[in-house]
């Protein structure tokens, strides 16, 4: 094997290249002269900050002070709480309130809503410099998602909330039914902070403790994501980053506040920290440079090495979950590739056609199997037809028996032309009616039977032999009390469902008598899906039916079992509605 062709000598020779010119600049400057400009930068803005921050929170602490003056003394807040709902004394207080709070809100310019919020009467008094509506939207489902959240009135703590598209820094206080409470735009806060923004690149902005950023602010995603993530923190009053999309350096200078869980950041670019320093500046913008050279040159050694040649595999991997056994790779002059690439085509060609070969076999098995199953329907009524016959032919009822050849002859021709997968329900029922007819002969005045099937419904298709299983089970099982007449009652409709914005159109077949119906066991057993049970020989038609119905429209057919109100069995079946181009030759009933 040619090793200079091999992925490790690839990427080791590609790392050396990359690494040793920027290790060799950064070895030859002066380290000292930068850390000693980062410092006095960094503390100067960090000075400058940090009284910022003093001044914002001694304001949050006045508006606590206020907010709890309001909430002890203010009397109309109090006798709000005892007023009834609605009346003139109620709404004459909370003009009151609204007129204290509107020129309270002139004292306070960093406030940017103030209110009371009635609980119990889901009522609130509201001054606010913005979008009244969408405020008393926020306090409201605010209020009622914490209906018992009083921590700030305990702690003294300011909360993080969303108005809008905005973020604001509220206080709340609770006084029985009543939440007194104002917020703080977050923006209104970073205003004065812009002073801080460089015109090359950094910024500031307030970081919420989740890592997002609660105020507008001219930082980049990239200056983003590495402010909330930063490195550890040294024991320096700055921390050095580096942006990882345009590879530019920052300082990151940030304070706390003391009474919200945010933080205040500026990102200072170290480009504007050496403007007065040429050598340096030089520097700054010759790394950036050079480094990104070196990188768009690694970028594309890597990207001809080792990405072009993943991509292929991975196309190939995806081509052949879709299916797609025909995929081929192209050979990659990379001595491991070429080998993994050449064995990945092997192998495709193998599964395909092991693929090929099982699959024959299943449709080969399950069409034997549905043959088997369609067999084991045909033998249950040929003794007893042979039986009538010759009980008739002994009483000399010759009219009857030819009225029993014909229904049998149509019967027979039927059976003999259900090796069709499916036929319609015309013909099916057809079929049924041939033979109900042969039993009302072998049970004269003592069985009858009613069929309804729409026209709009006489060509969709269902498996020959469905119906009359269920009919010949009906009368086998339900036909016990022969001194009463035995009622059948076949009737077939449409259903139309919308699944996942598709519509799904079924077709019920409702089998119906007036018989004995199930026991309350049997009843049990065939709901729990009993007859999924291969190892019984019980119920032997009915298991038939349901896994031929099951192995042709899979989870799209249904077998339901019930006894009627009034006494009686009925069994459902629910398949897809499909229709055929077959025609029922029509014949007059005899």
């Amino acid at each position: 094997m040619n090793w200079r062709k091999s992925l490790t000598f690839k990427f080791v020779a590609g790392f050396v290249i990359i690494i040793s010119p920027l290790i060799i600049f950064l070895f030859y400057n002066n380290l000292y002269a930068i850390s000693v400009v980062r410092e006095q930068v960094s503390s100067a803005n960090k000075n400058l900050l940090a009284d910022y921050v003093k001044q914002v929170d001694k304001q949050m602490k006045e508006i606590n002070n206020y907010l709890n003056l309001v909430n002890d003394r203010e009397p109309d807040v109090n006798w709000l709480n005892f007023m009834e709902y609605g009346t003139d004394d109620y709404m004459l207080t909370k003009q009151k309130i609204f007129t204290r709070f509107q020129v309270d809100l002139g004292y306070f310019q960093v406030i940017d809503t103030i209110f009371l919020y009635n609980i119990k009467d889901k009522d609130i008094v509201l001054n606010t410099r913005s979008d009244y509506y969408l405020n008393e939207k926020v306090i409201g489902d605010y209020i009622e998602a914490h209906p018992h959240d009083d921590a700030t009135q305990t702690t003294g703590a300011w909360q993080v909330i969303k108005v809008g598209n905005e973020t604001a820094f509220m206080k709340l206080i609770r006084n029985n039914n009543l939440v007194v409470g104002c917020w703080i735009k977050a923006d209104t806060v970073a205003e004065p902070l812009k002073f801080l923004d460089a015109d090359n690149g950094g910024g500031s902005a307030i970081m919420i403790s989740d890592g997002t950023v609660a105020s507008d602010t001219k930082l980049t995603h990239s200056q983003i994501s590495i402010i909330a993530n930063p490195p550890q923190k040294a024991a320096k009053p700055f921390q050095t980053v580096t942006d990882y999309k345009d590879g530019r350096s920052y300082l990151i200078v940030d304070i706390p506040s003391i009474m919200v869980p945010i933080k205040y950041v500026v990102l200072i670019p170290e480009a504007s920290m050496l403007k007065n320093l040429p050598f340096f500046r030089l520097a700054i913008y010759v790394i950036p440079l050079g480094g990104l050279l070196i990188l768009s040159f690694y970028f594309v050694f890597v990207r001809k090495v080792l990405l072009t040649p993943m991509k292929k595999l991975i196309r190939g991997m995806q081509r052949i979950t879709r299916g797609d056994w025909d995929v081929r790779l192209e050979q990659d002059n990379t001595t491991e590739f070429a080998f993994v690439i050449r064995t990945f085509n092997n192998m495709v060609g193998e599964i395909s056609n092991l693929k090929i070969d099982v699959y024959e076999q299943q449709l080969l098995t399950k069409e034997a199997e549905f043959k088997h199953l369609q067999v084991q329907i045909k033998p249950h009524f040929y003794l007893n037809s042979l039986n009538i016959i010759t009980s008739l032919a002994a009483t000399k009822q010759y009219d009857v028996i030819q009225k029993m050849a014909r229904y049998l002859a149509e019967y027979f021709r039927f059976n003999i032309t259900t090796s069709r997968r499916t036929v319609t329900l015309e013909a099916e029922i057809k079929h049924i009616r041939n033979y109900l007819e042969i039993q009302k002969l072998r049970f004269p005045n003592k069985l009858t039977y009613e069929i309804n099937l729409p026209d709009s419904l006489a060509g969709c298709s269902i498996l020959p032999l469905t119906i009359q299983t269920l009919v010949e089970n009906s009368i086998i099982h339900g036909f016990m009390n022969r001194r009463q007449l035995f009622v059948i009652q076949i009737d077939i409709h449409e259903e139309s469902l919308w699944i996942d914005g598709n519509e799904e159109t079924n077709v019920w077949v409702c089998v119906q008598d007036n018989g004995v119906g199930f026991t309350p066991e049997i009843l049990k057993r065939l709901q729990t899906n009993y007859l999924n049970d291969h190892s019984s020989s019980e119920h032997l038609g009915l298991h038939n039916v349901l896994l031929r119905l099951q192995m042709r429209y899979g989870d799209r057919a249904q077998l339901v079992f019930s006894n009627a109100v009034n006494g009686g069995a009925i069994v459902q079946i629910r398949i897809p509605a499909v229709y055929l181009e077959e025609k029922v030759e029509k014949t007059d009933d005899i």
